[in-house]
């Protein structure tokens, strides 16, 4: 606080620094913990989209067997990736729930260390495979482990200490987004319950917007050898692959013609016809709008089945096809929360 002084009866003010009150902060780590509060705030919301849509099983989907014709060394290792870990509800279950519960643990001061924990692991993980398989969202992981650490940064040292269990751990640090007290006892109030409605206005809308899913077990399902083609040597197929598993009423489709090309897409069935709309594999280098606005070709098949597991189509093309069964163990077999009565076997 200022002093005075009097010389010769003129008063004289000190030029010492004053003294900031000891419930007080500067201006400065006021302005970083609201970045900090941001940064938590911003990392929570991406944390539960990436969660909401790995808990429903929307990011990689599941198997199919529309897509057994494609072989190891079509695939990109994008398409690897996608592939083996849509294979495992399990590990898509799991990744989810880590990222929606750190997402939930970061809104609440209590708990956003262990969130910001929860999320460093994740994220390293994460980054680790789009690294390694050459996933476009590895710059996109990067940025959210260092968010992950920024929001641990504050209290990191105590972490480091009672992980080591060496010295005494010291208090934790209290966000202070407020210089008054009392402002911040009123922030640490309301936070949870702003930021739990905040996830749910979010998690809300990312959950309606996602495709609706279905099983159609229809007779065409499955992988099929095409005996014999009407189209001629050089539009010939060879074999044909039709799914399951519909996304808004569409399900995938894999054509393998006569000279190696493969062809894939998607079929939708309306009682015994077959609308398939196909296209070449995406090249090297070409972005998805591009492919996505690439021409594809469009067949109407009508199907009939007999009790030999043979397969008649006629309509754009006339051909008999029979059921490749070796071509679809991997589908067949598919995923199981229980033991299995058979050993698992390597091939």
């Amino acid at each position: 606080m200022n002093r005075t002084s009097t010389i010769e009866g003129t008063p004289r003010v000190s030029t010492a620094p004053k003294e900031r009150p000891a419930n007080r902060q500067s201006a400065g780590r006021t302005l970083l913990w609201w970045l900090h509060a941001a940064t938590r705030f911003v990392l929570a919301i991406t944390l539960l989209f990436n969660g909401v849509i790995k808990i429903g099983l929307w990011q990689f989907g599941g198997p199919d067997v529309g897509e057994s014709l494609i072989t190891l060394g079509e695939m990109s290792p994008m398409g690897l990736l996608s592939h083996m870990v849509g294979f495992s509800p399990l590990f898509q279950t799991l990744a989810g729930v880590a990222e929606l519960g750190a997402a939930v643990a970061l809104m609440w001061r209590r708990t956003m260390v262990l969130g910001a924990l929860i999320s460093a692991a994740s994220m390293t993980f994460i980054a680790v495979l789009n690294l390694g398989y050459d996933m476009p969202a590895k710059q996109l992981s990067l940025v959210l482990l260092a968010m992950s650490l920024v929001v641990l940064a504050p209290w990191v040292k105590r972490v480091v200490v009672a992980l080591l269990g060496r010295g005494a751990v010291s208090a934790s640090i209290e966000p202070r987004p407020f210089r008054s007290p009392r402002a911040n006892r009123i922030a640490g109030r309301i936070a949870m319950p702003v930021g739990m409605a905040a996830l749910a206005l979010t998690g809300i809308p990312v959950f309606l917007a996602q495709p609706v899913y279905g099983v159609d077990d229809a007779a065409p399902a499955g992988a099929w050898t095409v005996e014999s083609d009407d189209a001629g040597a050089d539009a010939s197929w060879s074999q044909l692959a039709l799914g399951n598993t519909l996304t808004d009423g569409a399900a995938t489709a894999q054509v393998r013609k006569n000279d190696g090309a493969l062809l894939v897409g998607t079929y939708v069935r309306d009682g015994d016809t077959l609308t398939l709309m196909l296209k070449p594999l995406r090249k090297p280098g070409q972005t998805a709008l591009e492919y996505a606005g690439a021409p594809g070709e469009r067949v109407e098949l009508t199907y009939t089945t007999d009790r030999t597991d043979g397969l008649a189509l006629t309509g754009d093309r006339t051909m008999e096809l029979s059921r490749t069964p070796d071509a679809s163990v991997l589908y067949d077999r598919g995923f199981s929360w229980s033991i299995r009565g058979d050993d698992p076997f390597e091939r």
